[in-house]
């Protein structure tokens, strides 16, 4: 069983809903916006190098979003039966 699959079959278990995924998947996608204009900022004042610590939370952040987007996808075909 693929990962998001038993990730999404879990939180089914314990009672969570696709709508509370959701939620955090836009929160996450938020974050993300503002860790790049935080690595933005950095860049401009300080240089390249320290603004890669931003990027690398965005990135990270970003992963999550996808992550908790495609648990919503799950368990809305769970909803759905």
């Amino acid at each position: 069983m693929p990962l998001h699959d038993q990730m999404a079959l879990n939180a089914r278990l314990d009672g969570q809903t696709s709508g509370q995924y959701r939620h955090a998947a836009q929160r996450h996608a938020n974050a993300m916006w503002i860790y790049i204009i935080i690595a933005g900022v950095v860049w401009y004042f300080a240089s390249w190098i320290w603004a890669l610590i931003p990027f690398a939370l965005a990135a990270f952040v970003a992963t999550q979003s996808v992550s908790a987007t495609l648990i919503a996808r799950r368990l809305e075909k769970y909803e759905s039966r």
